[in-house]
C-alpha cells in the first residue's frame, strides 16, 4: 500500500491504492532448430544466392512472464553463416562458427487480438553478444593453392604465370582451412573476432496443450561489425565491399514447456440458454417474403424478381459464377471463367475493351465507364465495340476427342469447308461454321441434324486461331424466343486437305510449328489424324502439300472430299504418274516415317532462371561443358540445355550422368526444329 500525506494538516489519510507488480516464476525452457542466412559484402549482399547457402542453427531459451502481454527471455544460439561469390572478376567464400548470447523481450499482442487463440502471432526486440570465427578455403586437400582463370575454371597456377601452359585444372574441396585473420589480406591485424548485435525477431506460438506449445519465427540480428565475413568498404582492390555492417537472419521451430503452475479459473454461474430451436419458434418474421424466416436468411433483402431463392434465402445461381440467375446474361458460364457484373464471360478482347474506355476516360471509375463503352453512350468509340463483337461468332459443335468417329463421320466432317477442330485444354472440340447470330447456328444444326449428322451443342467462338469462348446448352436455348434461320448454303464441290500424318498419341497443335489450319480428329481405330490446310482450288491444295513437305512432314499427302464421301484424287481432277497409288481407305496403322530424320531431336533441360545464375549452379554448368541458353521472349525465361541426341535412349544415358554430377532435376524435352516440345511428342514425332 502506497500512503500519501498532505501537506496542509498533520493528518494522514489514503489517497490511493497501487497494488504492486507482481512477477510469478513460471520458467518456461524451449529447444530449438532453424538456419542462418548471412547477408553481407560476399556475393553481393545475397543476390542470386541459392538456398543451399543457408547452415543449420540450435538455440536454448529460458522465457520468464513479466505480465500477461510482455515476456522476458534469455537465449544461446549455436550455428554457421557462409556464402560463396563466383565471378570471372572476384572469387570470395568465408565460413564462420556464430555462438550468441543475448536476452528479448517479446509482446504476444494479447491487447489486440484475443488471447484464447491456438496461434498467438509475438514481436521481439534484444540485445545479444556475438563471437564468431570466420575462415576461408583457398586450397585444397593437397594443399594446392586456387588460382581463377577468366575462362571460368580452377588451376594450380596463376593465369600469367611463365609455366600456364603446364597447369592442371582443380576443383574446390569447401573445406574452410584458413583462418581469414590470420591471412590479414586486408592488413585489419589482430580485430576483435566479436560484436554486439540488435536482434529484432518476428513469429508465431501455437498452443497444443495448456504447458507445451511450438514456435516458428525469423529473427534479423543487425551486429555492429562489418568483418565477420572479412571484407570492408577498406578491403583493396576488388575485395572493397560496402560500409554497411554483416547481419543474418535466423528462421527457425522451437518446441516450448511450460514448467509454471497455474490458477483455476472460477466458472461462471450458467445461465439459461435457449436453442436455436427455441428462438426459430419465437420469431418467425420474413422480411422480404422469399419464405425463410429471417434468422436462417443470409439475403435478408432479396428482391422479388429474383425468387425463388435457395435454403440459404439467396437468389439461385446455377452456374456459380456469383451472378444470380436472375440478372444472369450468360447462363451456363464455364467454371472458372471470368464474368463482368452481367454474368457475360470476359476474356482477353473484353478486359482490351476495358483497357481502352479507362485510357480514354477522365478517371472515372474502371468497371462504370466499361459498362458505359459498352452501350455505346460514351467512352470507347462505337466502331472499336463493334470491330470487337464481330469476332464473336456462333458454330455448330458436332463432336468432341472424347468420343471416337467412324471413319464414315471423319469424311463427312472434312468435306465440309468450314470444318475445324478447336484445342481448350485438353479437348478438342470438332465444330462447322461460323454465324453472325444464334438464330442462324440453330438453323445450320437443323440443317445439319437433316443431312444425317449428330450435333451436340451451340458454341461462341472468337480470335484467330478460333477459341471456344461458351458453349450454350439446349436449357438455355429453350429460355430464349429465337427461331432458326438457315443460313445462306456454303459453297458445295470437292474439298482437297493435306493430311499430315496419323500418331497413335495426341499432339498439341503448337507442336506443329508454322504449319497454319491444323485440324485433329480422333478416329474409332484409336489414331489422331492431322491434316492442314482447306481447298476449293486444286492447284493451291498442290501447292500447299509442297510447303508441308518442306517444312520436313515427309509423309504428307493430298486427300480429296465429296458430298460427305473421300473421292480418290484421279476422281478429283489430278492425273496420276504411272504405277501411283490412289487409295481411299483410312490406313489403321501409324504413319511411319512422318518426319524428316534429324528434324526431332532429343536434350536435357538442366534449369530455367528469370535472373541471372546462382553462382554455385554456374560452378556445376562449367564442370558440364556445352550448356546452351534458350530464352523464350513471352515468358522472360532462360532455359538451360545440354546436348542434342537422336534417340530416347542416348538421351537418358546423357541425363542419368547429369544427374550423377549434382543436377537432380535435369529432365528431358523434345526440339523439332529449334522448337522446344514435350518428350512424349518427340517420341511420337520420331516413331
Amino acid at each position: 500500500m502506497f500512503v500519501a500525506v498532505s501537506a496542509q494538516d498533520d493528518t494522514t489519510r489514503v489517497d490511493s491504492v497501487v497494488p504492486p507488480l507482481e512477477i510469478k516464476f513460471r520458467p518456461q525452457i524451449s529447444l530449438g532448430t532453424g538456419m542462418f542466412t548471412y547477408y553481407g559484402d560476399i556475393a553481393n549482399n545475397n543476390k542470386g544466392y541459392h538456398p543451399t547457402v543457408s547452415r543449420l542453427a540450435r538455440d536454448l531459451r529460458i522465457t520468464q512472464p513479466l505480465n500477461p502481454n510482455f515476456d522476458l527471455s534469455f537465449y544461446v544460439i549455436f550455428g554457421q553463416v557462409s556464402a560463396n561469390e563466383r565471378t570471372l572478376t572476384r572469387n570470395l567464400n568465408f565460413n564462420s562458427h556464430i555462438t550468441t548470447g543475448g536476452a528479448v523481450v517479446t509482446y504476444n499482442l494479447y491487447h489486440l487480438l484475443n488471447p484464447k487463440r491456438n496461434i498467438n502471432p509475438y514481436i521481439s526486440l534484444g540485445v545479444e553478444s556475438i563471437e564468431f570465427l570466420s575462415k576461408t578455403d583457398l586450397k585444397d586437400k593437397n594443399g594446392n593453392t586456387y588460382y581463377y582463370w577468366s575462362d571460368g575454371s580452377i588451376r594450380n597456377m596463376d593465369e600469367n604465370d611463365p609455366n600456364a601452359s603446364n597447369a592442371v585444372e582443380i576443383y574446390r574441396d569447401y573445406t574452410y582451412e584458413s583462418d581469414l585473420r590470420e591471412e590479414n589480406l586486408d592488413g585489419f591485424g589482430k580485430y576483435q573476432e566479436r560484436t554486439m548485435a540488435i536482434p529484432i525477431d518476428i513469429g508465431a506460438n501455437l498452443h497444443l496443450s495448456d504447458r507445451i506449445k511450438v514456435r516458428l519465427g525469423a529473427s534479423m540480428h543487425y551486429t555492429f561489425s562489418d568483418l565477420i565475413d572479412n571484407v570492408s568498404y577498406k578491403s583493396v582492390g576488388n575485395r572493397k565491399g560496402d560500409s554497411k555492417n554483416d547481419r543474418f537472419l535466423f528462421t527457425h521451430f522451437a518446441i516450448t514447456y511450460d514448467f509454471g503452475t497455474r490458477e483455476v479459473e472460477e466458472k461462471p454461474m450458467e445461465e439459461e440458454t435457449f436453442t436455436e430451436e427455441d428462438w426459430l419458434a419465437i420469431d418467425t418474421s420474413d422480411y422480404d417474403g422469399d419464405g425463410v424466416v429471417d434468422l436462417l436468411d443470409d439475403c435478408i433483402k432479396t428482391p422479388k424478381e429474383a425468387f425463388p431463392v435457395d435454403e440459404h434465402g439467396c437468389p439461385l445461381d446455377g452456374d456459380k459464377d456469383l451472378v444470380p440467375d436472375y440478372r444472369d446474361e450468360e447462363p451456363g458460364t464455364f467454371y472458372g471463367d471470368l464474368v463482368d457484373l452481367k454474368g457475360v464471360t470476359q476474356d482477353d478482347y473484353d478486359l482490351e475493351l476495358r483497357y481502352l474506355a479507362y485510357m480514354g476516360s477522365d478517371g472515372d471509375n474502371f468497371i462504370e465507364e466499361y459498362h458505359k463503352t459498352t452501350s455505346g453512350e460514351e467512352g470507347l468509340p462505337r466502331d472499336e465495340i463493334q470491330r470487337a463483337r464481330k469476332e464473336l461468332k456462333y458454330t455448330v459443335v458436332v463432336g468432341m476427342n472424347t468420343k471416337e468417329i467412324s471413319a464414315n463421320d471423319l469424311h463427312e466432317f472434312l468435306s465440309y469447308k468450314d470444318f475445324k477442330t478447336i484445342e481448350r485444354g485438353d479437348s478438342v472440340f470438332y465444330v462447322i461454321g461460323g454465324f453472325n447470330t444464334i438464330e442462324e447456328a440453330l438453323g445450320a444444326k437443323e440443317q445439319l441434324k437433316g443431312e444425317g449428322i449428330n450435333t451436340e451443342s451451340i458454341a461462341l467462338m472468337r480470335g484467330k486461331p478460333a477459341k471456344i469462348h461458351k458453349l450454350i446448352g439446349e436449357e438455355y436455348i429453350n429460355t430464349i424466343d429465337v427461331s432458326p434461320v438457315i443460313p445462306k448454303p456454303s459453297e458445295k464441290g470437292v474439298v482437297y486437305r493435306v493430311q499430315i500424318g496419323a500418331f497413335s498419341k495426341r499432339i498439341s497443335h503448337g507442336a506443329f510449328g508454322k504449319l497454319s489450319g491444323v485440324e485433329e480428329v480422333k478416329g474409332q481405330d484409336g489414331l489422331y489424324r492431322y491434316y492442314s490446310g482447306v481447298f476449293t482450288d486444286k492447284d493451291l491444295a498442290a501447292k500447299h502439300r509442297i510447303e508441308v513437305l518442306s517444312e520436313g512432314y515427309e509423309k504428307a499427302f493430298l486427300v480429296a472430299f465429296n458430298d460427305g464421301k473421300r473421292i480418290s484424287l484421279e476422281e478429283a481432277g489430278f492425273k496420276l504418274k504411272e504405277g501411283a497409288k490412289d487409295e481411299i481407305t483410312e490406313s489403321s496403322e501409324p504413319t511411319q516415317g512422318a518426319l524428316m530424320k534429324g528434324l526431332v531431336k532429343f536434350r536435357v533441360q538442366v534449369g530455367a532462371y528469370k535472373n541471372d545464375i546462382p553462382t554455385e549452379v554456374l560452378d556445376v554448368y562449367l564442370r558440364l561443358g556445352s550448356v546452351i541458353p534458350k530464352r523464350d521472349v513471352r515468358t522472360g525465361i532462360t532455359k538451360y540445355l545440354v546436348g542434342k541426341y537422336d534417340s530416347y535412349e542416348e538421351v537418358n544415358k546423357a541425363k542419368q550422368e547429369i544427374i550423377g554430377k549434382g543436377i537432380l532435376d535435369a529432365f528431358i524435352v523434345g526440339d523439332f526444329n529449334g522448337k522446344l516440345i514435350t518428350v512424349q511428342e518427340a517420341i511420337q514425332l520420331t516413331k
